[in-house]
């Protein structure tokens, strides 16, 4: 007999059960309900829990053979994965067949964010989704943002070199975990698709990004660039193919124009939004789309934070108030992820522990033994980072002559737009008040578009055609920006 330990809303059950059958049977058979659109039949990805020691895992494909401890998503991670089938488009699948005696090939999308890299791998014979994972970024000892990495490439002679060597050893290390998981040689991943920011895909190539922070702001390249898989560095087939998605400008990547390949049409006019250290954003208008970025700093991401973390095992990623919050894992809090200080800043506004100018009379100590608090500084912090976000959203508002009342809906992608809680979100000044009630969070979009480009040729031709219809606006050609950004450093009063 196998034991499981089920940990769901922070109350946990044990199971005892027989081999043989898929997690996603076990726990739907003990009353839990799982997520998984596809029926179970491994297509579509959605039915994940976290197995403690192995990270995420796909309840449908994944079969217990020991004890194990299961986190469930928690009621948040629920409801994105139920707006992934609302929003996101599943496109059918465009079958492969092997040109060699094996029935198995396979291919990754890959989303490169500057803080954590995701990764799907696709069965291209089958089209199931065999496995999903994720490892923080290597890079993050180079710099927590993409212009420190870049600084760190000019001022370093072996600088690019070290930055790619981390990233290519990263991946390296999945693909060999995906490999010995599956017993199959690395031959047979045969494609890699790899969506990022612009800085991100540079690094991963090898190329120069130093342009991208120097005036006028021209990366060495921002269409799709299609490698063999020996000339990368990646442990693939020698003569698979390693393609990285389109860019359109040094700072809105191929992140945003995969995801929003993949959006719904469901709203005539929408905002999308990216937040993480560059906050991208993008609004259709008309049939017409108008993109903008904004460097928001690391802040969200857990960075220049003095207890801030990424959102892994320790992080409190909620806060409703001194006993009352979540801590990714279940555990006791070690740190503070980007969700966790929205959260608590939210709260203290609240609770006139500080005030709309931001001042705070003393730090605010949280948890059992108080080691974990907000100071001053990490206030400030938040304030810069969302007004950076807050100005550019009224400025692209006002370029395209848009009113809150015309826009449909506010899709929020990536890891830190996931798990806000949208009413702390809009407290702190961070999302339009405008929005509320027509804000959804997409989850993962830069990674589901990867795959989906993965699956079909038909997101390659929406991406070209998002990119043909599309114009950047760069946001310090208005003087408003500067102007917009003092005004919403402050918090938003009663």
């Amino acid at each position: 007999m196998i034991k499981l330990k089920i940990i769901s809303s922070g109350k946990a059950v044990t199971a005892e059960i027989d081999s043989g059958l898929s997690l996603l049977d076990i726990l739907r058979s003990r009353g839990f309900d799982i997520y998984a659109p596809c029926g179970g039949k491994g297509t579509c990805g959605k039915c994940r829990v976290s197995v403690r020691g192995e990270g995420e895992v796909i309840s449908c494909k994944y079969f217990p053979d020991r004890d194990i401890e299961i986190i469930l998503p928690g009621e948040q991670e629920a409801k994105i994965l139920v707006h992934q089938t609302d929003f996101l488009d599943d496109v059918p699948f465009r079958q492969r067949l092997p040109d060699n005696s094996s029935s198995k090939i396979y291919g990754v999308a890959i989303d490169i964010g500057t803080t954590t890299v995701i990764f799907y791998f696709l069965n291209l014979v089958t089209g199931q989704v065999e496995r999903i994972s994720s490892v923080l970024n290597p890079q993050a000892k180079y710099g927590a943002d993409i212009i420190s990495r870049i600084n760190y490439c000019q001022e370093n002679e072996t600088g690019l070199a070290e930055l790619r060597g981390s990233i290519v050893d990263a991946i390296n290390r999945e693909l060999k975990t995906f490999i010995r998981k599956k017993n199959v040689v690395q031959d047979l991943i045969e494609e890699v698709v790899v969506a990022g920011n612009t800085t991100m895909l540079h690094l991963l190539l090898g190329r120069d990004p130093v342009s991208i922070a120097l005036a006028p702001f021209r990366p060495a390249f921002t269409e799709k660039q299609v490698c063999r898989g020996s000339a990368t560095g990646l442990n693939i087939n020698p003569d698979g193919k390693v393609i990285t998605l389109p860019c359109q400008t040094a700072y809105v990547g191929a992140d945003i124009f995969a995801g929003l390949a993949v959006l719904k049409p469901v709203s005539r006019n929408y905002l999308f939004l990216d937040i993480g250290t560059n906050g991208e954003m993008a609004i259709m208008k008309n049939g017409r789309m108008f993109t903008c970025a904004t460097a928001a700093g690391p802040a969200f991401e857990g960075a220049n934070i003095s207890c801030g973390m990424a959102a892994v095992t320790g992080a409190l990623s909620h806060f409703n108030g001194p006993d009352d919050y979540t801590v990714v894992g279940n555990s006791e809090p070690t740190g503070i992820c980007g969700s966790g200080i929205i959260d608590i800043v939210a709260w203290l506004l609240k609770n006139r522990l500080i005030d709309e100018t931001g001042l705070l009379k003393e730090p605010y100590s949280i948890g059992p033994d108080s080691k974990i608090s907000v100071n001053q500084q990490d206030i400030r912090e938040i304030q810069l980072a969302k007004s950076a976000i807050c100005s550019g959203i009224r400025i692209l508002m006002k370029v395209t002559e848009s009113a809150f009342d015309e826009i449909d809906a506010l899709y929020l992608a990536g890891g830190f737009g996931n798990y806000i809680n949208i009413d702390s979100a809009i407290g702190i000044g961070l999302l339009p008040a405008e929005m509320r009630g027509k804000i959804f969070p997409v989850g993962n979009s830069a990674g589901i578009g990867a795959l989906q480009y993965l699956k079909s040729d038909e997101i390659d031709k929406r991406i070209s055609g998002l990119l043909e219809n599309s114009e950047y606006i760069e946001l310090s050609n208005y003087d408003e920006f500067m102007t917009e950004f003092a005004m919403n450093m402050d918090f938003p009063g009663k």
